[in-house]
This record gives C-alpha cells, structure tokens and sequence, in this order.
C-alpha cells in the first residue's frame, strides 16, 4: 500500500481508535476488514462498502466506554469474562479518564480511589516496601497482574504506561491460581493502535515535582502500528524530609494484526527507579495500653528517620507477547508469554514503637532516644526473574437451545529471586525522636557471599470454565483450576534446599438472572489457595526456620479463602450511566502470622488464624448529564478474628468499616466559553477510610485514625494544547498511606499543587 493511500485509511479508522481505544479497536477493525472483503470489487459498490464499517460500528458500540460507565470496561484478559458486566464478580475500575484528570502517577494514588484497600509498610524483614496492597485486609503482596500476567517483584509501579486499573475483589484461584485470597490487582497497558498520534506532558508541583512523560503512536501500514511510551519523575515527597521518588521509564509495543482475525502485540518496558524509601514514624503507646502513630500526638508531620545511606535502586524490564487468532467462528486461540527481570538494591531506616519509659519521656515534652525495629533496618541486594505462559483455547457452540462459551488451557510460571543481605560497618543507631540526624559519616555496608539467600516457585495450572446460557434471562458459570505449586529454599550456598509442595482446587459456580436488558441479578462461590512461597520476590527473609519460606518437615497448609457475593449491575440511560451493588463474605482460615520483623511466626501467636470478612459495596460511574460526569464507590466491611485460641473475636487488622470515593467533573465550555475556545472542566472529590487496626498483629493494640482527603481540578484544552491544576489534601488533614502493626506508621502529604502542559498531534 502506497503512502497516500494509507493515509486514506487512517482518515477513516482514526476517529475510531480514539473513541474505542485499544481493547475495543482491535475488534471493531477486525470486523471492518472481514467486511471490506465481502464488499463487491466494482467502483458502483465502492462507495457503499467504505460506509458499511462505520454502520457495522455503530452496531457495536457499547455508549458506556464513551461515557465512563465502568460496568462497560473491557477486562482484556483472555481465561475471564469480556466485561466488567459480565464478570458475576465485584470489580472496580479506575479508567484511564480519572488517572489523567487526577493526575495519578503511580498505583497507590490510583488505588486511593478504591475503598477497601490498606497498605503494609516493609512487610518482609522489614526492608520490603514498595506496593504491598490488601484487598478487604487480606495480604495481595504478589497478587499484581499486567493484561492478565503476573508483575513480578517488588517496587514502585508507575503509571505511565497503563491506560487503567482494574481490582478484581474476592478470591480469584480460579482465574489466576496460588494466592489471590483477597482478590488481584491488575494494570492494562497501553498497545499500539491504528493512526499516528504524538503527545506530551510536563508537570510542576509541589515538593519540587518534575515530570515528563511522552506518548507517540505510529502506524507502520494498514496492519501494523508501533506505540513508544517514556517518563521521568524527579521530586521529593511534600511534608517528609529527606525523602525522594525518583522514576524513570521507556515502553514499547508493536502490534501486528489490527484489522485481521490475528493479531501480536510484543510489548517490552523498563522501569528504573532511584528513591529514598520511607518507613514513617513510631508508634506510641498511650496511656490506654493501645498504640497510635506518633505524629498524632505532638510531633511534626515532616519528622523522618531517613539516613543519608538509605536508597531504593530498582531495575525492572519485562517482555510481554500476546497472541490472538480466530481460527474459526466457534474457535479462538490466546497464548500470553511474559518474560521480567528485577534488581533491586535496597537500605533504610526502620523506627520501632515507643513505649513505657521512651512513651512517658516524649509525652512529657522530652526527646528520648528513638527505636528501632529490624535491627535499625535491612539492606540487601536482590536479582530475580520470573516467567509466565498461558496457552488457552475458546470454544463457542450450542447444545440444542443451551449456548456454551468454554474456556479452557495451561497456565504456567517460574519465579526465582536471589538475595544478599547487607552487612554494615560504623551504622550508629542513635537518633532521637524529635531532631533526627540524616548526615552520617564513617558508615560502609558489603552484601558478603555469606548472606546468599535463594527462593524459588513453580505452579503449573490447568483451568476450565463454561458460561452456559439456559435462556436469554438466565445464566450459569461454572469454573475450576487445578494447582500443582511447589516452592524451594535455601539460605546459604551449597546448602541443603528446603521445599514445599501443594496441590488444590481453586472452584467457582455462579448464576446469573437478568430479568430486564439493563439490569442482572447474580450469585457467586469462588475458593482460592495460598500455599507458603508465592510471595518469592517479597518474603526471603533472614531465616529459614521462621520465614514465609518453604521449611522441610514443617506443616504449612496453605491459606484458604471462600468468597460469598450477591450482587447486581445496573445501566441507565442507554448505558451511559452505571451502577453496581455487592454483598459479600469472605472466610479465610490458616491464616499466617508476621512478627515485628516481618517473619512467618510457627506454632506461636496464632499462627494459622482466619479471618471472616463482610461487607456491602455500591458504585455509580458514568454521565448524569450530557456535561456532569460521577466516578463514585462506598464499601462497608466487618472483619472478625477466627480460629484464634487468644483473639477470637478480636475485630480483623486493617478493615476499615466505612470508605468511600468520589470524583466529579462538569464540563463548563457551553456556558462559560464562546465557540472555538475549546473546552473548559472543573472537577473535585473527596476520598475518606474510617479508623482501623493496625496489622498484620490480631491483637488490635494498635489503632490507625481516619484519613480523609479533599481534592479538586480544573482544565482548559483548546485544540492540540492543553493546560490543568490539580490541588490535594485542600484540608490539610494528616493522613496514613500504611502501617504495620505496633511499629511504625507513615504519614502522607498535606496540601500540595501540580500544574500541567501538555500538546497532542
């Protein structure tokens, strides 16, 4: 195809892609090219076939991907339903439009809008922060998935090379196999699509923020498109001293297919980051016997214990190729592979809990000398790699008048993660509370031969799932896995391996009732299996005998997770506007116990303890009006301790009973702007968690208070160029972005700013 007539095309399917996007585009130009081939080959037709695509598109178009209703997301992960509305399953969704408007750039401040997730800080021999989530208070450390595959290690992710994030809530074995007990994490990226489009962003903002981040699309010929994505990120963190968030990034994908029943992506992403990590402030322990964060109660917000040795040096590259291919109409094949390797040099400062004589002295107006947990903290080099294959084959066909959509294949994945811990020389743990130094001088750390540890993990997955559609109001969906994971260990070189093996079905049935078009009804049982091991690239840890790792001759049951929900997904208004509500409940037994340095603790504080999580969740997405968009979820949840002989009936550590969020924009262009000004949004939300308890510990001695943050927007785009203000926190309120147990806390941001430029062609 000669230059000129590409461009031809492009005229035609570029509007398209901007309004599908990738996931639908690719479908919508798979169905323009099947029927551009039927068209007649004569110049009377010609006219008639290049608009029978854009009709055939028409017909297609679910009005809530345009709108933002999320119940319209495509999942785009092949072993699940198409859809958030079809997934019998509560899912939220943070959609592309939100991330820019709020300006999120890494997957915690997107998670801010998803009611029910904490964070832990260094869970792991308290040296592993990074993105360590729990979903309704159960432990999703290694349960991040990017379109569908896992995300291996552990490190700060960034945002600017995804288009949304989807939390699939509830066990999730079915799907996604070992762990996955509080539900998943995962992350779409963006892919290459038909039409060129080149665009850039620059921010400035508070703590010094300066960010840039590229996006350039380019399409080769009529099949085959190539995306570059590119970010840097240097700041410092507002209100905490001395501590950065340093990122650099590079994304490539080449797609081929994109108006054929075949397509390839082959997407390769670095991630690097150079950081001061942050572990917060002590916990006090007040006159009630219960701890609470210390800058609660009298010192100041900004008060870090960082050191001028502590550093965050990650190196993160994955190599990622999907295929898809409709053999026939009634047959589709997928084969997902994905290659990553991590490395990560890591060292902080780990305060510890202030209590009896240091509580009294600080309390007092003093300045007692500071705890420290782990040792003062860990340091250790890290070198990991992992890979995954999912080979699956999708079966569509009728028995008699019942429809049967089968999905059925091989999921298989390595991880293996190698680790030297830090051994320092002239470390001095002597700050105090409240005037901390950072400057050290005579303090040297090696990563000696001696502190090799290595862990390893297999699982191989066999799963099977069937959507049977009895009549047009009712549906049944039936699914199940079977596990063979098996984990190794071992602490020194030449050492004897230690290893565990488990071997689970992870069901699920489901049925589905839609009385009217626009509105279902349904009920699902889903179980999920954690066995010790899966959390590789987070839990090597000091010792062997006490750590999340395989111990021979222990007995380490895997965690247990049943899911219980009722539900229902609503549209209104042409499905321009969505809605969802949930029941839930959650019993999870065999639970595992962390002490303060993030070991697995056996036969001692309740080690193998459960927990029984319910709650109800409702969310509303999508246009009210033609101009007034709301992006709004609220989730109630009641945790119980269970099987404890100590703290049963203890409530469970971090579930939050009340959250919620809630984002709005209103287009003001028509009333305010003349024609041709462009257009003119405001927006505003607010996002709010009530009080909980501190955990992993189930002892509920440790309390974290409410967070609530105020939050607003406002963006003029004309034409290419665009320009936005984003202010956070407009309170001030000091808020929590994780805790961990008696230990420490850490504090977040108050008010701050961020400006942003931005050209689209």
């Amino acid at each position: 195809m000669s230059r000129s007539d590409r461009s031809v095309v492009r005229s035609v399917h570029v509007p398209l892609a901007m309004i599908f996007g990738v996931s639908a585009g690719l479908g919508v130009l798979g169905g323009e090219a099947e029927a551009q081939e039927a068209a007649p080959n004569n110049s009377e037709t010609e006219s008639s076939s290049i608009r029978l695509p854009s009709v055939k598109v028409r017909g297609t178009e679910d009005p809530g991907v345009a709108a933002g209703n999320t119940n319209s997301q495509v999942l785009g992960i092949s072993r699940m339903p198409t859809s958030v509305r079809e997934t019998p399953q509560a899912i939220t969704v943070i959609p592309k439009e939100i991330l820019k408007e709020q300006r999120a750039y890494t997957l915690d401040q997107a998670l801010a809008n998803v009611p029910g997730i904490t964070l832990s800080t260094g869970e792991g021999n308290g040296g592993l922060n990074g993105d360590q989530f729990r979903i309704r208070g159960l432990q999703a450390r290694q349960d991040m998935y990017t379109d569908g595959l896992k995300d291996f290690g552990t490190y700060t992710r960034d945002m600017f090379n995804m288009d949304s994030v989807q939390v699939i809530k509830g066990a999730t074995g079915e799907y996604f196999g070992a762990g996955n007990v509080g539900g998943v994490i995962n992350q779409s990226m963006k892919h290459a699509h038909a039409g060129d489009s080149y665009n850039y962003d620059q921010a400035f903002g508070s703590a010094s923020l300066f960010r840039g981040a590229g996006d350039i699309n380019y399409q080769i010929d009529d099949n085959m498109a190539l995306r570059v994505n590119g970010m840097y990120n240097r700041s410092d963190v507002a209100d905490r001293d001395h501590v950065t968030s340093n990122r650099y990034g590079t994304a490539v994908d080449f797609g081929v297919g994109l108006r054929s029943k075949t397509s390839w992506h082959l997407t390769w992403q670095w991630l690097n980051s150079d950081s001061t990590p942050d572990y917060g402030v002590p916990m006090i322990q007040m006159s009630d016997g219960i701890y609470r964060p210390i800058t609660s109660h009298g010192l100041a917000r900004n008060t870090s214990y960082v050191r001028d040795f502590d550093r965050d040096k990650s190196d993160v590259h994955s190599l990622t190729s999907a295929l898809k291919s409709e053999i026939t109409r009634w047959f589709t094949l997928t084969n997902d592979t994905r290659w990553t390797k991590y490395d990560r040099q890591y060292t902080a400062t780990t305060p510890g809990p202030c209590s009896g004589t240091c509580a009294s002295q600080f309390l007092a107006g003093g300045n007692p000398t500071l705890p420290y947990g782990a040792g003062g903290g860990a340091a250790y080099d890290q070198h990991g790699w992992g890979a995954q294959n999912v080979l699956m084959g999708q079966f569509r066909f009728k028995t008699g008048f019942v429809h049967h959509d089968i999905k059925a294949g091989v999921d298989v994945n390595y991880v293996n993660d190698d680790r030297y811990y830090g051994s320092w020389s002239g470390r001095s743990n002597t700050q105090t509370i409240r005037d901390p130094y950072y400057h050290t001088s005579g303090t040297s750390l090696t990563f000696p031969r001696s502190g090799y540890r290595n862990a390893d993990a297999t699982d191989v997955g066999l799963f099977f799932s069937d959507h049977i559609q009895l009549t047009k109001q009712l549906a049944l969906f039936g699914a199940a896995r079977w596990d063979t994971f098996r984990s190794s260990y071992v602490a020194q070189k030449g050492g004897d391996r230690a290893t565990q093996k488990s071997d689970r079905w992870s069901p699920s049935g489901s049925i589905v009732y839609t009385p009217l078009e626009m509105v279902s009804f349904y009920f699902t049982f889903a179980r999920s299996y954690k066995p010790v091991g899966t959390d590789v690239a987070s839990m090597v840890t000091l010792s062997g005998n006490t750590g999340e790792t395989p111990a021979t001759g222990k007995d380490f049951s895997p965690q247990r997770s049943d899911l219980f929900e009722f539900g229902s997904k609503a549209d209104f208004f042409d499905k321009r506007l969505g809605a969802t509500l949930a029941f839930f409940q959650i019993n999870e037994s065999n639970s595992h116990y962390y002490n303060d340095n993030g070991d697995l603790i056996t036969g001692f504080a309740d080690q193998g303890s459960g927990r029984r999580i319910r709650g109800v969740e409702l969310s509303l997405t999508g246009k009210i009006t033609k101009n007034w968009d709301i992006y709004g979820s609220y989730s109630y949840m009641d945790g119980k301790v269970t099987q404890s002989t100590t703290s049963n009936g203890n409530e469970a550590p971090q579930v939050p009973h009340n959250n919620f969020s809630v984002w709005t924009s209103y287009d003001l262009s028509s009333r305010i702007l003349n024609p041709g000004w462009g257009q003119l949004k405001v927006a505003g939300g607010a996002q709010y968690s009530s009080g909980y308890w501190a955990g992993p510990d189930i002892t509920n001695t440790a309390r974290m208070p409410y967070n609530f943050s105020l939050n607003g927007m406002v963006a003029w785009e004309l034409k290419h160029y665009r320009v936005s203000f984003n202010a956070n926190n407009i309170t001030d309120h000091l808020n929590y972005g994780s805790s961990f147990s008696t230990g420490r806390a850490v504090p977040t941001s108050g008010r701050t700013f961020l400006g942003n430029i931005g050209v689209t062609f």
